[in-house]
């Protein structure tokens, strides 16, 4: 190429003390040195650029570490919490346990003394407090890590504590249900136990037992008690039960006798009214006639008998309750 082959000559001019150099430098070496210093800027460019782009990566990379570590820091940071929750439920699960078991004991006892206020034999269902049993008061101790073992046994205890529990739960239904029953049939024996004082008066003028006789003033058996009131005051029955005499005699004046079908027989005498016939059901607390001063009396008052099995009672070892309000 003809332009290859030109030359140029290049001339140093040094200052005025030195000699002028001159130096002949071909077209091509020329263009070779031009096209090294284009690529040279080309390579430099590319290279800063490539830089400032992996600058920017490293800077991305960087943000994304940062974000994705504090994210993993508080995934850790609430699985942490979640743990600690979770624990402190299965704590809390297992005291509620302790308080139902506790429960179920203060049950069983009020069952006991249910029966015994009602005079139900509990036999081998007598229940004493469980070992162990934290009792109502202070707490307090130093707090210590709960440890992978410490929450394992708990967790155990736990689920067998609620196993324990609702099968005494079963246990404790099926029993209730047949002290209910005990209860009610003891209920429904005691309305034919003369428990109940048959005047609104409570003023006894005479004991069972040996006493003066008020008309002959000599020693004689009293058969049951007097209790002072005035005429026309009610008469209950002292129990449930079957009237089998009402009539009028000399010494007895107006008089009930009723059957309680269980051994015992109740009398009342010297009435001044029969309400109650012969043959009647009355129940509990019926007015079965008014207070008196008929037959072999000194004055208005009831005489009261209980017998049982045949043989005279002192009635106050019977009479317990008053009808409500009175």
């Amino acid at each position: 190429m003809k332009w290859s082959r030109k030359s140029y000559t290049v001339v140093l001019i040094p200052d005025a003390n030195r000699a002028v150099r001159r130096f002949n430098v071909s077209a091509a070496i020329l263009f070779s040195l031009s096209l090294l210093f284009v690529l040279a800027v080309a390579v430099a460019a590319l290279s800063s650029y490539l830089f400032l782009k992996n600058a920017r990566q490293v800077d991305d990379l960087k943000q994304s570490l940062s974000a994705a570590s504090q994210q993993y820091e508080a995934i850790i940071s609430n699985k942490d919490n979640s743990i600690e929750s979770l624990q402190t439920q299965v704590a809390g699960l297992s005291e509620q346990a302790d308080s139902i078991r506790k429960g179920l004991n203060e049950v069983k006892q009020l069952e006991s003394q249910v029966k015994q206020m009602v005079g139900i034999s509990s036999g081998d269902n007598a229940v004493e407090a469980i070992d162990g049993m934290p009792a109502d008061g202070g707490v307090g101790g130093e707090e210590i890590e709960l440890t992978d073992q410490n929450m394992n046994e708990l967790v155990s205890d736990t689920w067998a504590d609620y196993g324990m529990i609702g099968k005494q739960i079963e246990e404790l239904k099926t029993q209730l249900q047949s002290t209910k029953q005990a209860v009610l049939e003891e209920q429904e024996a005691l309305r034919a136990v003369p428990t109940l004082w048959p005047t609104d008066s409570r003023r006894l003028t005479s004991l069972f037992g040996v006493r003066t006789d008020p008309f002959s003033k000599k020693a004689r058996f009293h058969a049951g008690i007097d209790i002072g009131g005035q005429v026309g005051d009610p008469i209950y029955a002292a129990a449930d039960g079957t009237v089998t005499l009402s009539e009028e005699s000399s010494a007895e004046g107006l008089n009930i006798a009723i059957d309680h079908t269980n051994g015992i027989q109740t009398r009342y005498m010297h009435l001044s009214e029969l309400i109650a016939r012969k043959g009647d059901k009355v129940e509990k607390g019926e007015v079965i006639g008014l207070l008196g001063n008929t037959g072999r009396s000194t004055g208005p008052h009831l005489h009261f008998e209980v017998i049982a099995n045949g043989e005279h009672a002192d009635p106050l070892s019977y009479l317990k309750t008053t009808l409500k309000g009175k």
